[in-house]
């Protein structure tokens, strides 16, 4: 029979491995975006960027090519494959875009857009299964390659486009384990590798590169005498995607700003602006039947005045403030006038009807309490008043826009201020805002004789309120970290305790 010393002993060692394993979990989990590989080239000075990707690597970060045809049963030689160092040249004459000596791309190719010379090298990482495990190799395969794209609008922000790698070749010969290695792809070799392109022009000038090939490839090989690979030769076929890059990260809307001195900021968010990404305001009332206008929003500018100069704050604010503390939430109450940029859009009967319309608003939020000096602040916010209209304008007479929970309109929303290294704070806001809006069309413009009142709902907000996952899916990072830590010291807990009991 063990010592209690030796159980004591035994459980503190599992203590030990548990706490490491959560460790593990947590890290591998909060860093997983760390993996991704981001490809970033710049401007070549027509608005986009010249392939293919200078400095940038072509991975098949889920599959390996393999070496099958020509081994023994059940054995087979893993290639996990990295294609990079692409250099411009004139391949020989082997292209068949006529391309200038020393650059890789010029209009043409089976796509109708550019075709795309040059040469690469492909490093393999071997691995052997079967009766070859234990076999392991680095080895890289010079390539010439040629690869067609198609049209693509240089200038525009993001630029999508077909790509098909037509040609891919190379070899080499004498190897201590290949006598002969030969991999090639692509269609003019009758193995098609189609994919596609996307460029996303970043905040830097330069380009996100997104991009893919489903490369149908052959590999030849004859083991060299006296290697471990002696009196072996096959050819193996099969498909993979190798891919470039990532899709670019979503900016989103980021919010930061500054401390006000006493530990958290004021608000509303100076420079920040509260979007609907995913709804529009619309009008739908009174209009013909199948017929809607569209209001994409952007509420911004906020500029604080006091008492708004006609005493709609229903508490008074020294001029040039924005925020004192009251309102309905028992924290602060803010006031300000702002603008809403409004994207007008008709569907049915007014399809083609376009406008962008600037409409000056008064607003008041209340938010609750929160613990300034805190790095994380979160508390909840009312839109409590939102009021802006419109006069004489060639299409409404009269646009009138209200919100608000004073007009018995709730709009209720939360806010979360997360302080950054740099003493700043990101502001994640959003108010469910139930707005109603009052028309009348001008006469003589689109909209004469048409006039209504729709009443709806809609999510404004600021910064990344759904941000900081942990590279777990759907998991929030700091929630993950809370569960492994709680399943952690549930773990110890009930180890110990049963380690007490146990005669």
């Amino acid at each position: 029979m063990r010592s209690r010393d030796s159980q004591g002993e035994t459980v503190d060692a599992m203590v030990q491995a548990f706490v490491a394993l959560v460790a593990a979990f947590l890290l591998l989990g909060l860093s997983g975006a760390a993996a991704a590989d981001p490809c970033e080239v710049p401007d070549d000075g027509s608005g986009t960027v010249t392939l293919p990707p200078a400095g940038c690597d072509y991975l098949s970060p889920d599959e390996v090519h393999l070496i099958i045809d020509g081994l023994p049963p059940g054995t087979t030689i893993e290639l996990a494959p990295i294609h990079r160092d692409f250099i411009c040249n004139d391949q020989g004459g082997t292209c068949t875009t006529l391309i200038p000596p020393g650059e890789c791309e010029a209009p043409g190719g089976a796509l109708g857009g550019n075709g795309d010379c040059f040469s690469s090298g492909i490093q393999v990482q071997m691995t052997g299964t079967g009766d070859l495990a234990g076999f392991s190799r680095l080895i890289t395969v010079p390539l010439e390659c040629e690869i067609h794209t198609g049209p693509r609008n240089p200038g525009d922000p993001v630029q999508t486009f077909s790509s098909e790698m037509m040609h891919c070749e190379g070899a080499i010969f004498g190897d201590p384990d290949f006598d002969i290695l030969h991999i090639r792809a692509g269609a003019f070799n009758g193995l098609p590798s189609p994919g596609e392109t996307t460029l996303t022009q970043l905040p830097n000038g330069n380009w996100n590169v997104d991009s893919f090939f489903d490369v149908t490839y052959e590999i030849d090989f004859q083991g060299a005498p006296g290697g471990v690979l002696d009196g072996m030769a096959g050819t193996t076929q099969a498909t993979l995607r190798m891919q470039a890059g990532e899709p670019a990260p979503d900016p989103g809307n980021p919010c930061e700003v500054p401390d006000n001195g006493t530990g958290t900021v004021t608000l509303p968010p100076a420079g920040c602006e509260y979007l609907s990404p995913d709804e529009v305001h619309e009008i739908l009332n009174d209009l013909p039947p199948g017929t809607t206008i569209e209001l994409k929003a952007i509420h911004k500018d906020f500029i604080c005045r006091g008492d708004q100069g006609g005493g709609n704050c229903s508490v008074p604010l020294p001029p040039g403030l924005c925020e004192t503390p009251g309102g309905s939430l028992g924290g602060q109450l803010d006031c300000f006038d702002s603008t809403a940029e409004l994207e007008i859009t008709g569907t049915g009967a007014l399809a083609g009807f376009q406008r962008t319309i600037s409409v000056p608003l008064f607003s008041e939020a209340h938010t609750g309490p929160r613990n300034a000096g805190a790095p994380v602040q979160i508390f909840p916010s009312d839109m409590f008043n939102l009021q802006g209209q419109i006069f004489g304008d060639p299409d409404f007479a009269q646009l009138t826009i209200t919100g608000g929970t004073a007009h018995g309109l709730p709009s209720p929303g939360e806010t979360t201020l997360t302080q950054l290294p740099s003493g700043n704070f990101a502001v994640d806001s959003f108010f469910d805002i139930t707005y109603r809006i009052d028309f009348v069309g001008a006469p003589g413009g689109q909209l004469d004789g048409l006039s209504g009142t729709t009443v709806g709902t809609l999510r404004m907000e600021t910064g990344d309120p759904g941000g900081g996952t942990s590279g777990v899916p759907g998991i929030q990072g700091h929630w993950l970290a809370l569960f492994g830590l709680s399943l952690a010291a549930t773990s110890v807990f009930a180890i110990r305790r049963r380690a007490a009991v146990r005669p």
